[in-house]
């Protein structure tokens, strides 16, 4: 005797992107966290503007 499972309801389009967005509210969360874990020098490299004769300010 073969029993089937029933089928699932494929999502609609509204669901995936709500899905969607709820991901990517948790992965900025966790980048935030990420950076903050990290020392202030190393979170703030974007800041950084190279100078000519190879300095470097924030």
């Amino acid at each position: 005797m073969t029993t089937t499972r029933p089928r699932r309801r494929q999502p609609s389009r509204e669901e995936k992107l709500h899905a969607l967005a709820a991901e990517s509210e948790l992965a900025l969360e966790a980048q935030i966290l990420r950076l903050l874990a990290l020392p202030m020098c190393e979170r703030t490299h974007f800041l950084r503007v190279r100078l000519p004769f190879g300095g470097s300010c924030l």
